[in-house]
């Protein structure tokens, strides 16, 4: 049954587009509808709250500042590392995303910066983190 606005425990499907302070719009009219349940904690605590209220087909613009998206920038997460460390056949080009598994096992995924000899800077922050996000909402359907 659909509710009027939508409320905790509310199931709803969202279109929505992410605009960076410098002006850049990530995603568009066309991004895949999201769809959660608010209170889950499935999506970013911020943008789930900011739902509350909404009817479908509002539209609204919710503010998430670093610390509440994909965190601060973090520079002890670039790394130097050796070539060798590499496939030989792999093409390490500046942006390429590669997976680095560190002594124990675990594994996460970095963007290449810089190739440089027998050097590789690795970014493990995320494309987003030090970054407000503005998302722009529209509220399609609430279960």
């Amino acid at each position: 049954m659909a509710t009027e606005t939508a409320a905790k425990g509310n199931a709803v499907t969202l279109r929505y587009s992410i605009i960076l302070e410098d002006g850049t719009t990530i995603g568009d009219q066309n991004t895949r509808p999201l769809t959660f349940t608010i209170g889950d904690r499935n999506i970013f605590p911020v943008l789930d709250q900011g739902v509350i209220g909404m009817r479908v087909n509002d539209i609204r613009k919710i503010i998430l500042l670093s610390e509440q998206g994909y965190g601060t920038y973090d520079d002890d997460l670039i790394l130097q590392v050796d070539r060798e460390a590499f496939p030989e056949d792999l093409k390490l080009v500046p942006g390429r995303t590669v997976q680095y598994q560190n002594r124990d096992g675990e594994r996460a995924n970095f963007v290449v910066q810089k190739v440089g000899g027998d050097r590789v800077t690795l970014d493990g922050n995320h494309p987003l983190a030090g970054q407000k996000l503005i998302y722009q909402v529209e509220l399609l359907k609430i279960d």
